[in-house]
């Protein structure tokens, strides 16, 4: 197993993981993300040349929490605020692991390469963002080994979109049943 930087060559197997992971429409096409100098964008391949997991993160642009929020928290920590002030808040958005390679460590390996990635760009904050269906298992544990504090959770993040048919997420029964789950870090 080993990560890489993401290129197009593994473009067609991240949005088929993250379909199967996420639902359809819920992760754009990995094409579609930036490449931009801010961001960081890894993939984990298997010995056979599959990818068996993602993660992206990125520093946002200066005074870009609200937006990359969407408006929907509204007590900030000052510390992130700071951070986010000063354009050094880094956030990771993505982290998919195919359910067969779950719990053999690469989902730590790759929020460690994407957090050392993400503080090489210049944050010193970083916060991730998970969606949690019912069924999936908490990244508490994950998440308090590497040194990150839960800060808020929306059940109710994804409902407006998964009830419009934004995309349609795997979880779906009767009615939205994920929520958000945000974590928090200083790096320095």
């Amino acid at each position: 197993m080993r990560i890489e930087a993401y290129t197009p060559r593994w473009q067609a197997k991240i949005d088929g993981l993250a379909e199967r992971i996420f639902g359809a429409g819920y992760f754009r096409s990995a094409s579609e993300i930036p490449q931009a100098t801010d961001s960081c964008f890894l993939v984990c391949i298997s010995p056979d040349e599959e990818v068996i997991g993602f993660v992206y993160g990125r520093v946002l642009p200066q005074g870009g929490l609200q937006g990359f929020l969407e408006q929907r928290i509204k007590d900030i920590p000052e510390d992130l605020k700071a951070a986010d002030a000063q354009g050094v808040l880094g956030v990771v958005q993505s982290v998919a692991v195919a359910a067969e390679y779950r719990a053999k460590g690469i989902g730590t390996k790759l929020l460690r390469a994407v957090h050392d990635g993400i503080v090489g760009l210049g944050a010193d904050k970083l916060i991730v963002t998970f969606k949690r269906g019912p069924v999936e298992a908490s990244v508490d544990a994950i998440m308090d080994r590497l040194g990150f504090e839960q800060w808020a959770k929306l059940p109710t993040y994804f409902k407006e979109s998964c009830d419009q048919g934004v995309f349609s997420c795997i979880h779906r029964h009767n009615g939205c049943t994920c929520e958000a789950i945000l974590y928090r870090k200083a790096v320095y």
